[in-house]
């Protein structure tokens, strides 16, 4: 027979369940999880309340079942697809052989859907995890399995998107003519200068991420995403799903063979995004932060793995 402080042990575990729980509904609305406004400033954090955000949500992603990862990065992949018609459609309206100041003026589109609607998209809501590996707090196979499952929905909805953009009655012939342009010149670029560029724009995408999490008000967030993803189209540079709807079409409309686009078009892309978005932002703001290894805000996560479980395993809790 169960003792009445069996219950009550019982009782209190229940609890604990439910109140971590609903932590990790949404990062974003736990004062002591994730603050939502300055301890001096109301509408300023610093970098400490900054860094705790990006913790919590890092935490919120790790912790998502694959189904949603999948479904979440379907979503984004498809919302891409709205850059790239942005993009044919604004540089043949006005005239530009390339996409430059007026082709690229609706190019963030996509990504306000995505970050505002918290779709799942590589190189965004996959880099914040990566601070909670460096700290040991979950475990590298974790970081890929998001990692994975995420790209490839993400390339997923990017092929479905240029396929119904090829295939059906989309564009007229002036801007079908121009996509195709578009997607050549991506096509034709050397596979070190696809790298190098990738590698600069993983930079501004991370510092993106960043910078979002350190804005409460809607209006901000729109500011950010518009202004950084704006730049970095005007610059040239790559992101590995906006870039690959581009080459996708081409394929589709053209005699260019698809799978080696993904050796010599989509490899070098991701590596470059990756390392940018990695080395620039995540790594550098985590150095900085490490002479507070010891804060209070990191024993929520738990315990620092061993070695092997770090590189090898995951935590009984981690999703799958």
């Amino acid at each position: 027979m169960d003792r009445p402080e069996d219950d009550i042990v019982r009782k209190e575990n229940r609890q604990s369940e439910k109140e971590e729980a609903m932590r990790r509904s949404d990062p974003d609305d736990e004062l002591e999880n994730a603050p939502d406004k300055g301890e001096t400033l109301a509408d300023y954090f610093s970098f400490e309340e900054v860094f705790a955000r990006v913790l919590s949500s890092a935490d919120h992603e790790l912790h998502v079942t694959n189904r949603y990862l999948f479904w979440s990065g379907l979503g984004a992949g498809g919302a891409i697809g709205l850059t790239f018609l942005a993009r044919v459609i604004f540089t043949e309206a006005s005239g530009e052989a390339e996409p430059g100041l007026l082709g690229n003026l609706l190019y963030p589109v996509g990504f306000l859907i995505i970050v505002l609607g918290r779709y799942q998209l590589f190189t965004e809501n996959t880099l914040t995890p990566v601070v909670l590996v460096l700290t040991k707090l979950a475990s590298i196979v974790n970081l890929l399995r998001l990692w994975g499952v995420v790209l490839v929905a993400n390339l997923v909805g990017a092929l479905g998107v240029a396929a119904l953009v090829a295939y059906f009655d989309v564009l007229d012939p002036e801007r079908v003519a121009k996509g195709i342009e578009i997607g050549r010149h991506a096509y034709e670029t050397g596979w070190y200068t696809l790298f190098s560029k990738a590698v600069i724009a993983g930079w501004i995408v991370a510092a993106m991420v960043w910078l979002i999490h350190a804005s409460r008000d809607t209006i901000s967030k729109i500011a950010i995403v518009y202004i950084l993803m704006y730049f970095l189209a005007v610059c040239g540079f790559y992101h590995v799903v906006t870039s690959s709807v581009e080459v996708f079409y081409l394929s589709f409309r053209t005699d260019v063979p698809f799978l080696p686009l993904f050796p010599q078009f989509v490899l070098p892309v991701l590596l470059g995004n990756t390392i940018g978005g990695v080395t620039f932002v995540a790594v550098l703001n985590y150095a900085q932060f490490a002479e507070h290894k010891d804060s209070l805000m990191f024993e929520r996560y738990g315990e620092r793995m061993s070695l092997k479980d770090w590189v090898f395993g995951r935590r009984s809790n981690e999703a799958s």
